[in-house]
């Protein structure tokens, strides 16, 4: 395999995404505690990963014509990998990450396959009814923490973490439908921003980002200090519903970014 090659396939997966997937992991596991199950995490780690790749991928895979317009950069619409391979490395990565899960527990792995079938129907489907498909999304993103929880015995105490990041993962996702529209509609996607109009798309982002920062005040009140080290993430959740609102581009990543940021603050303030 070429550098380029190598390169196409790290860029298909996006592996950053999958970094900030493995992270979310190993956040949800310290969260909760995960005493001695360092191995069961890791292995839950790797899977969040593949995961991340298999869903990519295959996003990749039914956007092929879309993306000749809206990031024609990407491998598959400028012509450094097919269609076929993308679905290749989609699937691997899929049975490799529910066999990982496997040694965790069998009712990870059911879990996973239920995750699978959900992120292989996402863009031929579920993509297409629009809010529904953007709801299943924010859950998927926010399943790492469960991850972590389940990895280290203790999944139930991680549902709070997931309950936290679902509305900032919903208003990414409305943030890249906005950012995809025009591209969207020549394919005949039944998004939100074309069902329903842009203005209705940018009041529901916000009240979903607005939902975010508002869960968070409750933990800033039992630690002070949260509300200082948090303030970074409610600025970028804020640009990025600026960004949205006025029509520019790039939201999407803002509000990754106000994510990691979240994180960051919870390790700072806890002792």
């Amino acid at each position: 395999m070429s550098v380029r090659s190598a390169s196409a396939y790290l860029t298909l997966a996006r592996w950053e995404n999958g970094c900030i997937a493995a992270g979310g992991v190993l956040f949800g596991a310290w969260w909760v505690g995960w005493g001695g199950a360092a191995g069961a995490v890791a292995l839950a780690a790797c899977a969040a990963f593949l995961l991340t790749a298999a869903a990519n991928a295959w996003n990749d895979r039914a956007d092929a014509v879309i993306d000749r317009e809206a990031h024609p950069a990407r491998p598959i619409p400028s012509g450094t990998l097919d269609a076929s391979a993308a679905g290749r490395v989609a699937w691997r990565c899929a049975m490799a990450a529910v066999l990982l899960v496997a040694f965790i527990s069998l009712a990870l792995a059911l879990l996973t396959v239920a995750v699978v079938a959900l992120m292989y129907a996402y863009s031929p489907w579920l993509k297409r009814a629009g809010l529904p498909g953007n709801i299943v999304v924010a859950v998927l993103a926010s399943l790492p923490f469960l991850y972590g929880g389940w990895s280290a015995g203790r999944a139930l105490a991680a549902l709070p973490l997931v309950a936290l990041a679902v509305p900032l993962h919903f208003a990414r996702e409305l943030a890249k439908d906005l950012d995809d529209a025009s591209a969207d509609v020549t394919v005949q996607r039944r998004t939100l921003p074309i069902r329903s109009g842009v203005r209705l798309t940018r009041g529901v982002m916000l009240v979903a980002a607005a939902t975010f920062v508002l869960a968070l005040l409750p933990w800033a009140s039992s630690a002070p200090r949260f509300g200082l080290a948090v303030l970074p993430a409610i600025l970028l959740v804020t640009l990025g519903a600026a960004r949205a609102v006025r029509g520019l581009r790039g939201s999407p990543l803002v509000f990754k970014m106000a994510m990691v940021c979240a994180m960051a603050a919870v390790v700072i303030i806890r002792p």
